[in-house]
Protein backbone atom coordinates (compact mmCIF):
# COMPACT_ATOMS: atom_id res chain seq x y z
CA UNK A 1 0.00 0.00 0.00
CA UNK A 2 2.93 2.59 1.02
CA UNK A 3 4.60 1.73 -2.14
CA UNK A 4 1.48 2.32 -4.28
CA UNK A 5 1.38 5.87 -2.62
CA UNK A 6 4.84 6.69 -2.94
CA UNK A 7 4.62 5.91 -6.81
CA UNK A 8 0.95 7.87 -7.59
CA UNK A 9 2.93 10.72 -5.38
CA UNK A 10 5.96 10.34 -7.53
CA UNK A 11 4.21 10.25 -11.14
CA UNK A 12 2.10 13.37 -9.55
CA UNK A 13 5.27 15.62 -9.31
CA UNK A 14 6.84 14.52 -12.35
CA UNK A 15 3.98 15.02 -14.39
CA UNK A 16 3.30 18.80 -12.89
CA UNK A 17 -0.03 19.57 -10.79
CA UNK A 18 -2.44 20.26 -13.75
CA UNK A 19 -4.00 22.97 -11.75
CA UNK A 20 -1.22 24.69 -11.53
CA UNK A 21 -1.61 27.73 -13.66
CA UNK A 22 1.08 30.43 -12.58
CA UNK A 23 5.06 29.94 -13.08
CA UNK A 24 6.69 31.74 -9.84
CA UNK A 25 8.54 34.07 -12.19
CA UNK A 26 4.70 35.21 -13.15
CA UNK A 27 3.64 35.91 -9.14
CA UNK A 28 3.88 39.63 -8.12
CA UNK A 29 6.57 40.44 -5.89
CA UNK A 30 7.40 43.33 -3.56
CA UNK A 31 10.53 45.13 -4.60
CA UNK A 32 13.22 45.51 -2.13
CA UNK A 33 12.33 48.98 -1.47
CA UNK A 34 8.97 48.22 -0.54
CA UNK A 35 10.57 45.82 2.09
CA UNK A 36 12.25 48.19 3.38
CA UNK A 37 9.64 50.87 3.69
CA UNK A 38 7.28 48.03 5.21
CA UNK A 39 10.14 46.61 8.12
CA UNK A 40 10.22 50.47 9.00
CA UNK A 41 7.02 51.48 9.20
CA UNK A 42 6.48 48.00 11.43
CA UNK A 43 9.11 49.59 13.69
CA UNK A 44 7.29 52.52 14.03
CA UNK A 45 4.06 51.24 14.37
CA UNK A 46 5.07 49.00 17.71
CA UNK A 47 7.16 52.30 19.15
CA UNK A 48 3.82 53.61 18.48
CA UNK A 49 1.85 50.77 20.43
CA UNK A 50 4.66 50.83 23.41
CA UNK A 51 3.94 54.48 23.93
CA UNK A 52 0.65 54.21 24.17
CA UNK A 53 0.38 51.43 26.38
CA UNK A 54 3.27 53.09 29.08
CA UNK A 55 1.82 56.18 28.72
CA UNK A 56 -2.07 54.79 29.62
CA UNK A 57 -1.04 52.27 32.11
CA UNK A 58 1.52 54.95 34.11
CA UNK A 59 4.29 52.71 33.75
CA UNK A 60 7.56 53.57 34.69
CA UNK A 61 9.81 52.61 32.06
CA UNK A 62 12.62 53.84 30.44
CA UNK A 63 15.35 52.65 27.98
CA UNK A 64 18.41 53.85 30.67
CA UNK A 65 16.91 51.28 33.49
CA UNK A 66 15.21 48.50 31.15
CA UNK A 67 16.22 47.00 28.19
CA UNK A 68 13.92 46.01 25.18
CA UNK A 69 13.79 42.61 23.89
CA UNK A 70 11.37 41.42 21.31
CA UNK A 71 10.82 37.62 20.70
CA UNK A 72 13.56 37.11 18.12
CA UNK A 73 16.03 39.29 20.73
CA UNK A 74 15.12 36.21 23.25
CA UNK A 75 15.26 33.42 21.08
CA UNK A 76 18.87 35.08 20.14
CA UNK A 77 20.03 35.46 23.54
CA UNK A 78 18.99 31.94 24.72
CA UNK A 79 21.07 29.98 21.29
CA UNK A 80 24.37 32.71 21.86
CA UNK A 81 24.16 31.54 25.57
CA UNK A 82 23.42 27.81 25.59
CA UNK A 83 20.26 26.84 24.05
CA UNK A 84 19.52 24.51 26.66
CA UNK A 85 16.70 22.31 25.83
CA UNK A 86 15.20 22.42 29.59
CA UNK A 87 16.14 26.37 30.41
CA UNK A 88 13.37 27.19 33.15
CA UNK A 89 14.46 31.21 32.18
CA UNK A 90 14.52 30.90 29.00
CA UNK A 91 11.05 29.11 29.17
CA UNK A 92 8.78 31.51 31.62
CA UNK A 93 9.83 34.07 30.00
CA UNK A 94 9.07 32.49 26.14
CA UNK A 95 5.56 31.31 27.25
CA UNK A 96 4.85 35.19 27.73
CA UNK A 97 5.31 36.10 24.13
CA UNK A 98 2.54 33.57 23.27
CA UNK A 99 -0.47 36.27 23.40
CA UNK A 100 -2.88 37.87 20.16
CA UNK A 101 -1.75 41.13 19.83
CA UNK A 102 -1.23 44.00 17.58
CA UNK A 103 2.04 44.74 16.88
CA UNK A 104 4.61 42.59 18.49
CA UNK A 105 4.78 41.79 21.90
CA UNK A 106 8.02 43.72 23.72
CA UNK A 107 9.72 42.81 26.89
CA UNK A 108 11.07 45.67 28.92
CA UNK A 109 14.04 44.13 31.51
CA UNK A 110 16.24 45.10 33.71
CA UNK A 111 18.02 42.95 36.80
CA UNK A 112 15.44 40.75 38.52
CA UNK A 113 12.74 42.23 36.74
CA UNK A 114 10.72 42.58 33.76
CA UNK A 115 7.39 43.86 31.91
CA UNK A 116 5.98 42.42 28.80
CA UNK A 117 3.79 45.07 27.11
CA UNK A 118 1.14 44.25 24.59
CA UNK A 119 -2.06 45.30 22.87
CA UNK A 120 -4.42 43.16 22.38
CA UNK A 121 -6.74 42.79 19.12
CA UNK A 122 -9.40 45.31 21.12
CA UNK A 123 -6.93 47.52 21.89
CA UNK A 124 -6.74 47.03 25.41
CA UNK A 125 -3.61 47.60 26.75
CA UNK A 126 -1.82 45.07 28.87
CA UNK A 127 1.58 45.01 31.03
CA UNK A 128 2.62 41.77 32.35
CA UNK A 129 4.85 42.67 35.65
CA UNK A 130 7.43 39.70 36.07
CA UNK A 131 9.90 38.80 38.43
CA UNK A 132 12.97 36.17 38.70
CA UNK A 133 12.79 33.87 41.37
CA UNK A 134 14.32 30.57 41.91
CA UNK A 135 15.66 30.62 38.35
CA UNK A 136 11.72 31.06 36.93
CA UNK A 137 10.18 34.42 35.47
CA UNK A 138 6.96 34.34 37.90
CA UNK A 139 4.15 36.86 37.09
CA UNK A 140 3.60 39.65 39.85
CA UNK A 141 0.91 40.92 38.37
CA UNK A 142 -1.53 41.92 35.10
CA UNK A 143 -2.60 45.58 34.50
CA UNK A 144 -5.13 46.08 31.55
CA UNK A 145 -6.41 49.45 30.52
CA UNK A 146 -8.36 50.70 27.49
CA UNK A 147 -6.04 52.25 25.05
CA UNK A 148 -5.87 53.88 22.09
CA UNK A 149 -6.70 52.16 18.39
CA UNK A 150 -3.02 52.89 16.58
CA UNK A 151 -3.77 52.42 12.71
CA UNK A 152 -1.66 50.22 10.49
CA UNK A 153 -1.36 51.59 7.43
CA UNK A 154 -0.52 49.61 3.75
CA UNK A 155 1.76 51.54 2.09
CA UNK A 156 1.16 51.99 -1.51
CA UNK A 157 3.55 49.66 -2.76
CA UNK A 158 2.14 46.94 -1.29
CA UNK A 159 -1.93 48.02 -2.05
CA UNK A 160 -0.56 47.58 -5.57
CA UNK A 161 0.77 44.18 -4.95
CA UNK A 162 -2.42 43.55 -3.53
CA UNK A 163 -3.97 44.49 -6.31
CA UNK A 164 -1.98 42.65 -8.70
CA UNK A 165 -2.58 39.78 -7.14
CA UNK A 166 -6.27 39.46 -7.11
CA UNK A 167 -6.19 40.03 -10.76
CA UNK A 168 -4.18 37.50 -10.79
CA UNK A 169 -6.24 35.05 -9.12
CA UNK A 170 -9.34 36.01 -10.74
CA UNK A 171 -8.31 35.07 -14.09
CA UNK A 172 -8.94 31.35 -13.30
Amino acid sequence: MKITTIIIAGLIVSLGFPSLKFQADDLPRLSPDCLENREIRDVEFNKEIMKDIISGLELDIDNQSFTEVTDRGLDAAHLIYGGKELDEVYQSLHQQFIVASRGKPTLFVKPLEAYLLYKQPDNTNVAVHLKLNNFKWEVVEKKKAKGNAITYKLLKCEKEYLKKKRELYKKD
